[in-house]
C-alpha cells in the first residue's frame, strides 16, 4: 500500500511541478485506524492537503528540514507554510499532520526526496542588490555537472507567480552562471529562489533558497557631504545625508550606522588614518592642522529597521585642509597655458612671415583730412606758378669808370 501511494505521489509531483525532480513518498500512519488519509504535498506552494473520516476541529502540521522545524495549527484540512516559516527543500524534507480524536493522537507524514546525481546542483549561490533596484545573482556549476548542463533561475514573491531570469551570463562552456535583474521591487519581502538544471547525460539536482532582499542590499554611499573647518578651534565639522532607500519612507535617521575614515595625506612616514563609527549624521574632527591635507570617506550600514547590516559603498574621496598642492597644480597649469600661447603666437608669426604680406596683414589706418594743410599746399602751388609766369629779367652791361682826384 505504501509503495503504491508513493508511486502515485511521485507521478503527481512531476506532472504538477515539472521544474523539480523529486519523489514524494506517503508513509503509513502509525495507527491503522487513523482518520487522516490521502495526505498530499504541493511542493510548489509547500501546501499539504488531506482527508479525514471523522470530524476534527484542530490539526497540527509541521515541516522538518534537517535540524529546523516549522510548526503551525490549522482548523481545516489544508496547511500551507508561508515564506516566513518555510525552509529550502533541495536536501529533502519531512511533512507531518497530527490530530486528536477521542483522546487518541493520530498522524500521517509525507517525505519529499530530491532526485538527481549529487554534486550536479549549483554551488556558491549568492545575490546582491545595488543602486537601489538592480540585482545580480551568481553561482558556480556543480562539480559533477556535465558540460551540457543548463541552469535556469526563478524567483517568486509571496502571492505572485514565479518569474524567470531575464538576462543570463554564460561561462566559456555556454552554461548559465549568473543573472541580472532590473527594477527589483519590494526589497522588504522574503523571496523564494530556485535554480533548476537539465542535461542530456544526467538528472540535475535543483537548488532553492529563501532570501530577505533587504539583507543582501549594498547600500549607496551617504550624500551631500560637507566639511567646515576652523583653524581657531582646530576642528572640522562633517555633515551628510543618509543613503537613499526604496523600501523605507519618512525619516530613517535612527536606522543607520556610519563609518568615517580620515587620512592624513602627508609623506609616508607621517601619514595616518583615523576610523570612527557614529550613529548620527554629523561628526567633529579634532586636532585639525591647517598646514596638512586630509582625505575623507564615509559608508553606512543598517543599525536597526529592515536594512542590510553589511557595510555599503564608500563615498567619493573628499579633500580638505592645506591647499598647497592645489595652488601648485594651478600654477603649473597657468604656466603651461602661457607657454602654449607663446608657442602658438610664434608659429602664427613665422607662418605669416613666410606666406603672407605684412603690409596686407597690417594695412595703414586712414587719417582725417586737415583743411589747413590743403590750404597751405594750394598757396604754395599758386606762388610757384606765379614765379614761373614772370618774364625773364634782362641783364645790361654797365661800364664802371674810376675817377681819381689830382692834387
Amino acid at each position: 500500500m505504501s509503495a503504491t501511494l508513493g508511486f502515485i505521489s511521485m507521478f503527481w509531483c512531476i506532472m504538477l511541478f515539472p521544474m523539480l525532480h523529486a519523489v514524494i513518498l506517503d508513509t503509513e500512519s502509525k495507527s491503522s485506524s487513523s482518520p487522516i488519509a490521502n495526505l498530499t504535498l504541493n511542493p510548489r506552494k509547500l501546501k499539504l492537503t488531506w482527508d479525514s473520516s471523522v470530524t476534527v476541529t484542530e490539526y497540527s502540521c509541521s515541516m522538518h528540514v534537517g535540524l529546523h522545524m516549522a510548526k503551525k495549527t490549522v482548523y481545516n484540512k489544508t496547511c500551507m507554510f508561508n515564506t516566513e516559516l518555510a525552509q529550502p527543500i533541495h536536501k529533502g524534507a519531512l511533512f507531518q499532520v497530527q490530530a486528536m480524536y477521542n483522546h487518541t493522537s493520530y498522524s500521517a507524514e509525507v517525505r519529499f526526496i530530491p532526485q538527481g546525481m549529487n554534486g550536479t546542483s549549483v554551488e556558491n549561490f549568492s545575490c546582491v542588490i545595488y543602486n537601489i533596484s538592480f540585482m545580480n545573482c551568481t553561482w558556480k556549476a556543480g562539480r559533477n555537472a556535465p558540460e551540457d548542463t543548463k541552469y535556469f533561475l526563478f524567483l517568486k514573491y509571496p502571492k505572485e507567480d514565479e518569474q524567470e531570469c531575464p538576462h543570463y551570463i554564460r561561462d566559456a562552456l555556454g552554461r548559465h552562471i549568473a543573472c541580472s535583474f532590473q527594477d527589483v521591487k519590494d526589497i522588504k519581502e522574503k523571496v523564494y529562489f530556485l535554480v533548476n538544471g537539465s542535461s542530456n547525460e544526467l538528472e540535475i539536482q535543483f537548488y532553492d533558497e529563501y532570501i530577505d532582499l533587504y539583507k543582501i542590499e549594498k547600500l549607496t554611499p551617504p550624500s551631500n557631504i560637507t566639511v567646515n573647518c576652523s583653524e581657531e578651534q582646530l576642528q572640522c565639522t562633517v555633515q551628510w545625508k543618509q543613503p537613499h532607500l526604496s523600501h523605507l519612507e519618512g525619516n530613517a535617521a535612527e536606522c543607520f550606522e556610519y563609518q568615517i575614515e580620515i587620512r592624513n595625506n602627508a609623506n609616508s612616514e607621517e601619514s595616518s588614518t583615523e576610523s570612527h563609527t557614529v550613529t548620527r549624521r554629523s561628526y567633529t574632527f579634532q586636532n585639525y592642522n591647517g598646514e596638512k591635507k586630509y582625505t575623507l570617506q564615509i559608508r553606512a550600514k543598517g543599525d536597526t529597521c529592515r536594512i542590510s547590516e553589511n557595510w555599503g559603498e564608500w563615498s567619493e574621496p573628499i579633500e580638505f585642509g592645506n591647499p598647497d598642492d592645489t595652488v601648485l597644480t594651478a600654477t603649473i597649469v597657468l604656466l603651461l597655458i602661457a607657454l602654449g600661447t607663446i608657442l602658438v603666437a610664434l608659429v602664427i608669426f613665422f607662418l605669416c612671415k613666410r606666406y603672407c604680406s605684412l603690409k596686407k596683414l597690417f594695412s595703414p589706418v586712414p587719417q582725417p583730412k586737415n583743411k589747413f594743410d590743403e590750404l597751405f599746399q594750394l598757396s604754395d602751388k599758386n606762388i610757384q606758378r606765379e614765379c614761373m609766369d614772370l618774364p625773364p629779367t634782362k641783364y645790361e652791361t654797365e661800364e664802371i669808370t674810376t675817377v681819381e682826384e689830382i692834387k
